[in-house]
Formats: structure tokens, C-alpha cells, sequence
């Protein structure tokens, strides 16, 4: 009788390419929880062809040479495989269920979709396989404010052909999936796409809240501080570099720091012509663990987005006893509490202005705002309570996970 141990259940986890933002915490997330209850997650993703030009085949290649894919490691030693699709210039042939990823899918004991938009369930669907998909926006909110910088060729072809097409896929991946959202305002927008009959489960990220927590050290008075890929355009940056600038006219002492991503050269023109370049930090890439520690330092979070399915940034400063001043962008709207944990404010540098001056210029207002934010976290925002309901998830779509 063999005493070697019994393989544990590779569950496959379709996502993006890793990176930095929201996803990639998803991602984070569903790696550890997976591989610390007795599974071996295996990461997949498309390649996208601005990276990885050689693995896919544009129009002008067909017939010249075939998909490929790359098999590598990430989030610490996790087996992570990157495909090529057909055509990528068709955005819904990316996640299309190629001879390498049914090669992989058949490996594997489960699959789950982490991503952005469901799409990355592609593969799951077209060849009727069983999946869960955590779901963080609908596809039109996801690209909405990218698209306006995409060529008119590119833009022409979504309005076509990508739109039409992906619209409809959407519907179907979603209503073949047991979902889980993000937030209630990813909740809301994909019970749009798909009516009345949707169901889902909440799963918002979770917060480390040992790595993210209150310092004893006070916060700098005046520091603003903003994390994530401040280069997306949904992330609207200039509407915070205006609201800074602002500030400073008035005559408050604010700085930023701005984390998370390396800054365009648009960025860096729009810092220079407001006269803010001494007053703005852009710090070199930051660990884990150095992000929470100035995260600890600011006075205030801000978040300028156009649309937000959550934002873990924005939590991890409340961990840290931070309050958020944020846009009306969606899921924000959860756990910024006006007047209590933070303020919601229009999108006008003289609003986001006002809301940030208001708590940098009341200090037992910002005490009082820093303990309601890091009490919001515990409540609702936790490790354990999500992986909880990321478990039951899981094992209420492949029972065999169970035992």
C-alpha cells in the first residue's frame, strides 16, 4: 500500500496577466485562500498582444504560424500559464477556448473566472464546464473611459463587430456561472445585463488587516495619498491633481503622494502646469509592506475615479485609520459613510477640494472619521468572514471540493 500522499485538487484560475490594481488583489486573494484549504491553484491568462506579440496571430499573420502560450510562476511560486488567441484584434477572442487551454481545463478539478469582467470565462462556458466567476464590473464599465483614447479604426471595429458580440457572450457567461460580485454596484450593473432572474453573492476583497493598521505614529497633517494605476483613465488623476493645486491656492499646507504605478508623461505635464511639482511625490515602486506604512502617514485618502467596482486602496487606507474622500463612482458608495468614515463628493476639483480641506483643518473631526473607518474594515471587510463566504462558494459549485 502506497503512504504518498493524496494530489491535491488543481483548481484553475482564469484571470489577467499579474499586475498591479484590483484584479491583482482578487487574484492574491483566491491564490492563498486556495493553496491554505488543501488546493493547488493554477493560474491562466491571456497574453495580451502588446506584450507578448509572438504568441497570438493577427489578421496579417493567419496562415503563417499558430497560437502559442508560456508556461512561468507568479505570486510566489504558483504555476501560471499565458495563452495566445486567434485574431486578438477581436477582444472576444482572447479567452476562446483553444487546444491549450482545454489541454489545461482537463488537468484540472475546477475552474474559476478572477477578473475584471466575466470574459475570462470564456473557455469554461464554450466547452460546458461547471465554474464560479468573481465578477468585479460589467464589460461596458470596464473599458467606458479607455475607449476614448483608442483609434478610430479601433473604435469603429468595437462599435461593429467587438461590442455587438461581447455584449451578447457577456449575458451568456454570466448566466451560466454561479457569480459572485464585488460590490453592490457590481451586483447592480451585471443584474442589468442579465434581468430580473440573476442571482450572486457579495464577495468584496478582503483586508490584511495585520499588515494595514493603525499606527501610534500621528499622520502627516496635509498628506493626501492616492494608490493604484493612476495612468487608467478611470481613475480621472487630473481631477486630483486640480483639487491639490487648489488646496495650495487657499493656502493649505497639502502634499500628495501618488503609489502604485510610474507616471505618464501627461501626468507629469499636468503636475508641472498646475505648479504643484514640489508638492507631489511619486515614489519608486513600493513592497507590500511599504505601501502600508505610508499609507499610515497620509491625513486623508482621496479617490477621484469616474468608476470604481470597490477599491482595495481605499480600504487598505481605512485599515490604517485613513479617511476617504471619494467620487460618487460606485462601489466606494459601500464604505465611504459621508460624514463618518470619509466624504462623497461630485466630480469638481472645487467639491473634492472642499471635502479634503474640511478634514485636514479639523483634527478631532479627522480622529473621529480615522476610528470609523478602521471599524468599518473590521466589521465588514475582514479575512476571515470572506474567505468564509469564498469557500461555500466554491464548494457549493464542485461538491467534490467539499470533502
Amino acid at each position: 500500500m502506497s503512504n504518498a500522499p493524496a494530489a491535491r485538487p488543481r483548481v484553475l484560475v482564469s484571470t489577467a496577466a499579474p499586475g498591479l490594481g484590483g484584479v491583482d488583489a482578487m487574484t492574491r486573494f483566491a491564490v492563498d485562500c486556495l493553496s491554505r484549504n488543501g488546493m493547488e491553484p493554477v493560474l491562466a491568462h491571456y497574453a495580451p498582444y502588446s506584450t507578448h506579440p509572438q504568441l497570438s496571430v493577427p489578421l496579417y499573420r493567419l496562415g503563417q504560424r499558430g497560437i502559442g502560450s508560456s508556461r512561468t510562476e507568479s505570486y510566489a511560486g504558483i504555476e501560471t500559464h499565458a495563452f495566445g488567441a486567434w485574431l486578438p484584434e477581436l477582444e472576444f477572442t482572447h479567452y476562446a477556448a483553444t487546444a491549450q487551454w482545454k489541454a489545461l481545463m482537463d488537468s484540472c478539478d475546477a475552474q474559476i473566472s478572477v477578473s475584471g469582467n466575466v470574459l475570462a470565462a470564456t473557455p469554461f462556458q464554450q466547452t460546458d464546464r461547471r465554474y464560479l466567476a468573481w465578477v468585479a464590473t460589467d464589460w461596458d464599465g470596464d473599458r467606458k473611459d479607455r475607449v476614448k483614447g483608442f483609434p478610430m479604426v479601433r473604435r469603429c471595429l468595437d462599435a461593429s463587430v467587438n461590442g455587438p458580440v461581447i455584449r451578447r457572450l457577456e449575458k451568456r457567461l454570466l448566466t451560466a456561472a454561479n457569480v459572485l460580485s464585488l460590490s453592490e454596484y457590481t451586483a447592480q450593473r451585471l443584474a442589468e445585463i442579465v434581468g430580473t432572474a440573476f442571482q450572486t453573492t457579495l464577495l468584496p476583497v478582503p483586508v490584511d488587516t495585520t499588515l494595514f493598521s493603525l499606527s501610534p505614529a500621528p499622520a502627516t497633517v496635509g498628506r493626501i495619498g492616492f494608490a493604484g494605476r493612476f495612468t487608467d483613465p478611470r481613475k480621472n488623476i487630473g481631477l486630483l491633481l486640480e483639487s491639490v493645486a487648489l488646496l495650495r491656492q487657499q493656502g493649505h499646507d497639502a502634499t500628495l503622494v501618488l503609489m502604485g504605478d510610474a507616471a505618464s508623461q501627461p501626468i507629469l505635464d499636468a503636475i508641472e502646469s498646475l505648479g504643484i511639482g514640489q508638492q507631489v511625490v511619486l515614489p519608486a515602486q513600493l513592497s507590500r509592506t511599504e505601501l502600508a506604512h505610508l499609507m499610515q502617514t497620509l491625513d486623508v485618502f482621496a479617490l477621484p475615479s469616474h468608476q470604481e467596482g470597490l477599491c482595495i486602496a481605499a480600504l487598505e487606507a481605512m485599515a490604517c485609520g485613513v479617511p476617504v474622500v471619494s467620487t460618487r463612482c460606485g462601489g466606494p458608495q459601500e464604505f465611504v459613510i459621508d460624514g463618518e468614515t470619509g466624504y462623497l463628493t461630485d466630480a469638481r476639483p472645487p467639491s473634492m477640494a472642499s471635502a479634503i480641506a474640511s478634514i485636514i483643518g479639523d483634527r478631532p473631526l479627522r480622529a473621529k472619521m480615522s476610528e470609523k473607518a478602521r471599524r468599518m474594515v473590521d466589521d465588514r471587510y475582514t479575512n476571515s468572514r470572506t474567505e468564509a463566504v469564498f469557500l461555500h462558494a466554491l464548494r457549493t459549485t464542485f461538491p467534490q471540493l467539499a470533502s
